[in-house]
């Protein structure tokens, strides 16, 4: 099953919101088939078993289907930050925290 199939009618998340992101409309978590990266840095000090003395490299997308009430990255998981890439841009935000010698 390719990646377009699973857009066509969503159901990436328990939500089942079966919306046809390929046609640029938004699911419940406010995510079309465009790609939205919020951060891309090193994230330190956090299970330091995991992340070792230079930190481990995490990338947020943004776009969240689960709704905490406490939720630490609201703007982030309701798509109200970040910057649109491509599809085949979508390698650089990994290719930078590799860079920054994530761990």
């Amino acid at each position: 099953m390719d990646y377009k199939s699973l857009l066509k009618k969503c159901t990436l998340c328990p939500r089942n919101c079966s919306v046809d992101r390929t046609q640029g409309k938004a699911g419940y978590c406010k995510a079309t088939d465009e790609l939205i990266v919020a951060r891309a840095a090193l994230h330190m000090w956090e299970e330091p078993c995991i992340s070792g003395e230079n930190g481990s490299g995490t990338v947020f997308f943004s776009g969240c289907s689960v709704g905490c009430v406490y939720c630490q990255n609201y703007t982030i998981a309701k798509g109200l930050s970040g910057k649109r890439i491509t599809k085949k841009s979508s390698r650089k935000p990994m290719t930078l925290v590799i860079g920054m010698k994530a761990y």
